[in-house]
């Protein structure tokens, strides 16, 4: 479907993430809008070597210790994108890598810290992100797509009932949401399931182009 804003809108960032380079994520039309000196921070140096082969100069890898930007450290968390007994074979069968990751965002500036999951379902490493870092925003690319016969490759609904779990105290942002052709959790699934569960005020479940302001 079409953009909810204008590409020049949404270049209007100080720097990119990527969390890895699936099509979803970063496709051919981001290679080609994205511009060449856009600060861009990857998941390690294969795809940061992707990156500068299609001509950015500005590639910088996460780092588990952390990498400063502007204020803002970065800190890089592992993801598991698949289910950990069909990963391999998964991934074996697609020419693309398996590896995936998270990143938690800290600032003295900002009094809340936020946890981008990333594309993973939920394992010991968001667990252990959630733990370890007691983060007051946590994004997490909820559509539970799935790949036949391997199962989800990211989080559903019960993913979100764990991290709602871990996290009491934290506002949990629905994302990745009604845009890939293998979701199996849509927005209606996630209004749902936060009313049944009464928790509509902390699990927000944005629309296309939504700004939440937190």
């Amino acid at each position: 479907h079409d953009l909810p804003l204008s590409i020049p809108e949404i270049l209007k960032v100080d720097a990119v993430i990527a969390t890895h380079l699936h099509f979803d994520h970063f496709d051919e039309t981001a290679m080609r809008e994205i511009p060449p000196d856009m600060p861009i921070f990857a998941q390690d140096e294969m795809d940061a070597a992707v990156l500068r082969q299609n001509g950015f100069a500005d590639v910088r890898v996460l780092q588990y210790g952390g990498i400063d930007f502007k204020g803002v450290t970065l800190i890089k968390t592992d993801c598991i994108h698949g289910q950990p007994g069909e990963i391999g074979r998964l991934y074996e069968k697609l020419p693309i890598r398996k590896e995936a990751c998270g990143v938690v965002m800290k600032s003295s500036a900002e009094a809340k810290t936020l946890y981008l999951a990333g594309d993973t379902v939920w394992c010991e490493y968001v667990d252990a992100a959630i733990r370890d870092h007691r983060p007051e925003v946590i994004v997490v690319n909820a559509a539970r797509a799935a790949v036949a016969p391997f199962g989800p490759i990211i989080m559903g609904l019960e993913d979100l009932e764990r991290v709602l779990a871990t996290a009491p105290e934290a506002t949990v942002i629905a994302s990745h949401m009604d845009n890939v052709g293998h979701a199996t959790v849509w927005r209606s699934d996630i209004r749902e399931f936060a009313a049944q569960h009464g928790v509509t005020k902390r699990l927000l479940i944005p629309e296309d182009g939504e700004t939440c302001c937190l």
